[in-house]
């Protein structure tokens, strides 16, 4: 894909700096194209003498001009650099920026607490497909809470505590003792007291942005060795939350470095901020967290393309799904065709499907992007669309519908029988595994019937008995393939439907009855 305009976003956090890159292109579509983090620890100290380090200010220096020299590299047209608690809290903050303006060459915006959780709610909302709900960043200097109802931001509030004031404040960096923990627990409830519009937030589902939350999802992942290395829109009830803060908070500092999933550098600051997200869930009657890759940087980000407040995103599905295939260059005209035709091949075979469960997205995505293994090589593209497909960031889809569309795309090539590998055969049932072969059945025709890309079917439809199915095809200038869809797709649509498939093709100008209703593409 070729950008038209290219951004960088710093955020100077206050356990973390924070760099993401992005790219527009067609005043639509943006892409993040780099991250990068690095643990300065600026808030430090803080806490107790109200300043900012020298050792964490130096650090903060050195590693800001390591940012801007990727800045260069990437030849951006814009950087914007957000700082939020650490230098919003500290009195030396001011002297900081001066000091990063002189020594650097960056100017730093100073966002207030209330700015830092709309570019939250602005990176989940435009990225995640949900209406009502609480969205929490807990950082190291500070936590922002929004209330979301119908997709709009309807309050929030910044809270002057993060994962480093917790630790620090409650002795939580090590073994955590019961005193302390009932301590915490006490200021968590006279905290969360302090936000009237969390009383208009019972039962909503807590939106996780951040990488402590991050880290939540990882650990529990690691947990029940859960396939996927994906965080966004990853999915935790209430329970598994509970688990896994208890099984954390019982853990030495040096076993928490041992535990799979969780960051070193987070090991002593993890226990604090993990309790608050569990005691929010708690504190609202929160069945679920949804966690979310894209936060504050991002939410900088929509904003600067214009999908603020009043403007978001329309269909995050859409244009995420556009986005991919921009990206990938992807065929876009064959593969909204083929889309089209498998549809009305499963709207003619309804009555004869197995499939009971909405799956119009997952036939969308995997339609959509079913050459995007292309982009690799055209020898077994299928198999790389499979690995694209569920490492492409596609939003708007969960992660059971993302690998359902991979396994679609993988099979679509293919009439051996599905089969599921053990990685994930803990996320798909036997049912599940027919929907993959009916699904990636109506691609395989789809392909065949438009094989020259072309679009030349204008209509089909299907005359169906006990023994058999005949496919009627209308189409313009010339036949499509008959024999080869015929003979590509007769194994696996006799395991799926139990008839045999046959094919009858006519050009638009037959006088069948049907042809005269054939005016444009299905």
């Amino acid at each position: 894909m070729d950008f038209n305009h290219s951004i960088g976003v710093i955020d100077i956090g206050s356990n973390s700096f924070h760099m993401v890159v992005g790219g527009y292109h067609n005043k639509e579509y943006f892409k993040i194209l780099d991250d990068l983090k690095v643990n300065v620890r600026l808030c430090e100290g803080l806490a107790e003498t109200g300043f900012m380090k020298e050792d964490r200010m130096q650090y903060g220096e050195d590693t800001l001009v390591m940012f801007k020299n990727l800045c260069e590299s990437y030849k951006l047209n814009k950087i914007i650099t957000i700082a939020t608690a650490a230098v919003r809290k500290a009195e030396n903050g001011p002297e900081f920026v001066k000091r990063i303006k002189d020594k650097v060459g960056i100017d730093i915006d100073v966002i207030p607490g209330r700015k830092e959780a709309e570019f939250d709610y602005l990176g989940s909302v435009n990225s995640i497909e949900f209406r009502d709900a609480i969205t929490m960043d807990i950082g190291g200097g500070s936590a922002q809470f929004c209330l979301v109802r119908d997709r709009k931001l309807v309050d929030s509030v910044s809270l002057q505590f993060g994962s480093i004031d917790l630790m620090e404040m409650f002795d939580l960096g090590d073994k955590i003792t019961p005193k302390n923990l009932k301590r915490l627990q006490a200021f968590l409830k006279d905290s969360y007291d302090s936000v009237p519009f969390l009383k208009d937030a019972k039962n909503l589902p807590v939106i996780g942005i951040g990488g402590t939350i991050r880290n939540i999802g990882r650990v529990h992942r690691n947990f029940i060795n859960y396939p996927l290395e994906i965080a966004h829109n990853y999915r935790m009830k209430r329970k598994e939350v509970e688990q896994v803060v208890e099984d954390v908070s019982l853990m030495t500092y040096k076993e928490r470095r041992k535990l799979a999933g969780l960051a070193k550098g987070r090991a002593d600051i993890f226990p604090g901020a993990a309790y608050a997200v569990e005691f929010l869930m708690d504190y609202i009657g929160s069945k679920e967290l949804i966690i979310s890759n894209y936060g504050i940087r991002e939410g900088v980000i929509f904003d600067y393309f214009g999908y603020g407040p009043g403007h978001l995103v329309p269909d995050i599905f859409e244009n995420s799904l556009v986005n991919t295939m921009l990206h990938y260059d992807c065929n876009i005209e064959h593969a909204y065709h083929l889309y089209h035709i498998a549809s009305k091949l499963k709207d003619e075979l309804k009555d004869y499907s197995v499939i009971t469960q909405d799956t119009d997205k997952i036939l969308k995505a995997s339609s959509m992007l079913h050459d995007i293994g292309d982009y690799i090589d055209y020898r077994n593209h299928h198999e790389h669309s499979f690995y694209l497909v569920l490492n492409s960031g596609l939003e708007g889809l969960s992660q059971k519908e993302m690998l359902l569309s991979a396994f679609i795309t993988l099979h679509h090539r293919t009439n051996k029988k599905i089969h599921i590998s053990d990685l994930y055969l803990n996320l798909l049932t036997e049912k599940e595994a027919q929907l993959i072969d009916e699904l990636s059945l109506y691609l395989q025709m789809g392909e065949y019937l438009d094989r020259t890309m072309d679009g030349v079917v204008r209509d089909i439809w299907f005359d169906v008995n006990d023994k058999e199915a005949i496919l009627n095809v209308i189409t313009v200038d010339h036949s499509v393939m008959t024999d080869m869809v015929e003979d590509e797709c007769q194994k696996k649509f006799k395991r799926v439907f139990g008839r045999k498939l046959k094919v009858k093709s006519y050009t638009v100008d037959h006088d069948d009855p049907r042809a005269k209703y054939v005016l444009d593409e299905i």
